[in-house]
């Protein structure tokens, strides 16, 4: 099933000097010319892959430095050239090479003022801060013990006019409620055509899969409900038992590997430390207080996302739970990947957070961008809180990093590693996600008391 451990295979030099500068057309000849030599076939299928970074990359990055900045002035009172380069500088906007000229990410001023202490505050056309529900839910969880709450949406991806072949086969997968810890009573309620598939309920990237003739602007949609129960565990140091598991602390590449990197890095955040919770609150420690959270490109741009994190001291959601995963099996805690939605009355959206395993408390929460915001806004409520707890606002859909769809996917995937939107393609070629709009849709979110 894991297709991509080439990866793990470097660059010829040459290829690897024009992406990095940003020669992509240039680069694209010397992978074609490459392919047509003597070479192992994991350098192919690494090279191949390279080819589809390299679309990923044209995808992601679209502003130069001078439209990034008139961007940035028209929505920012008094910006400034200065004030954009020390956006690049720390870490706040995320850039690559294009042609050796900068050029930002399309989500660069969205992130920057996200989590600049400031910036928001200078908006030309301010806008209304949405109030969080957290605070008081979380409250609600510490002091009852418990929570629950049914949640009931409808998802899906509709084909953009342009992007439909009429007449021509569809594959459709749809990320849907997993059995997990915290879900209860799935139901699939509905959907907009007839499934060829549903996998079963501990399917580890679970889908409700479609085949279908196109008719023109298709809409493939699926409606779902499910509760969600989460439990409150005060967690002391003193009750960790001695003995713990080992499952859930193996490599698992492209992404999961014990570098001599980060295990330098693993070993210095824990130091002589044995007992596992110490150590797992260690390493979340470090991680909410050291990288910065980030809209970045594409998981599929990056051949190492942990070390891509711990490298650069960025990242989304995603990108830091695969730090605190990795960092976690390398010191002998077991963790693995959980994410889907976030779903709550006010947002539905993606999110990714981490679980990891003590005895005697079982399987525990790390959500280490929602810990972090918190520590960033200096509510340490709410940064203690996501370390062993979650919020009751998710919908689980996958439990596993990487791991295939039931019917599987003839293609490589928009996001070969996780899915929380959905997966089209053609019979002969994927769907690319500028070619479909996707559907969210919060139909009710109620407490059950």
């Amino acid at each position: 099933m894991n297709r991509l451990k080439s990866l793990m295979v470097g660059l010829p030099d040459d290829v690897e000097r024009l992406v990095i500068y940003g020669d992509f057309s240039k680069a694209l000849e010397l992978i074609d010319l490459y392919m047509t030599r003597n070479i192992p076939q994991i350098l192919k299928d690494r090279l191949s892959f390279e080819k589809d970074r390299i679309r990923r990359f044209k995808q992601d990055y679209i502003y130069s430095f001078h439209e990034a900045l008139s961007l940035a002035q028209s929505k920012i009172r008094d910006f400034t050239k200065e004030e954009l380069e020390y956006l690049m500088d720390n870490r706040y906007a995320d850039w690559i090479y294009v042609d050796g000229k900068v050029t930002f990410h399309k989500r660069f001023l969205q992130n920057s003022l996200r989590i600049h202490p400031t910036l928001k505050t200078r908006l030309i056309e301010p806008t209304e801060e949405e109030k969080s529900i957290l605070d008081e839910t979380i409250d609600e969880i510490m002091k009852k013990g418990e929570i629950k709450y049914h949640i009931h949406v409808k998802t899906g991806l509709k084909l953009k006019k342009e992007a439909a072949r009429v007449g021509e086969k569809v594959l459709i997968h749809l990320p849907i409620p997993r059995k997990a810890q915290q879900v209860r009573n799935i139901n699939i309620i509905s959907s907009s055509h007839k499934p060829k598939a549903i996998s079963h309920e501990e399917h580890p990237q679970r889908t409700i899969c479609f085949e279908e003739i196109l008719k023109g602007e298709d809409e493939f949609t699926v409606e779902y409900s499910y509760e969600s129960h989460i439990r409150y565990r005060k967690l002391e140091e003193d009750k960790v038992s001695k003995n713990q598991p080992t499952f859930y602390t193996e490599e698992y590449p492209p992404h999961i590997r014990f570098t001599p990197f980060l295990k330098e890095l693993a070993k210095e955040i824990v130091g002589d430390e044995t007992n596992p919770l110490i150590k797992a609150r260690r390493i979340y420690d470090y991680i909410t207080k050291n990288v910065q959270y980030s809209y970045v490109r594409q998981y599929a741009a990056i051949t190492n996302i942990a070390e891509y994190a711990a490298y650069n001291l960025k990242g989304d959601c995603g990108i830091q739970a695969m730090l605190f995963i990795t960092l976690s099996r390398i010191v002998g805690i077991p963790a693995r990947w959980q994410s889907g939605l976030v779903v709550n009355p006010n947002y539905i959206g993606c999110h990714d957070w981490a679980e990891f395993y003590i005895e005697p408390y079982g399987w525990l929460f790390a959500d280490l961008s929602f810990g972090g915001g918190g520590l960033r806004n200096k509510n340490e409520k709410r940064w203690n809180f996501y370390f062993g707890h979650v919020d009751p606002f998710r919908m689980v859909a996958n439990s596993e990093f990487h791991y295939n769809f039931y019917p599987e996917k003839k293609f490589l995937r928009q996001d070969p590693y996780d899915n929380q939107e959905g997966e089209m393609e053609y019979e002969d070629r994927p769907i690319f996600s500028d070619e479909y709009d996707v559907i969210q849709e919060i139909i009710e979110v109620r407490k059950i008391e």
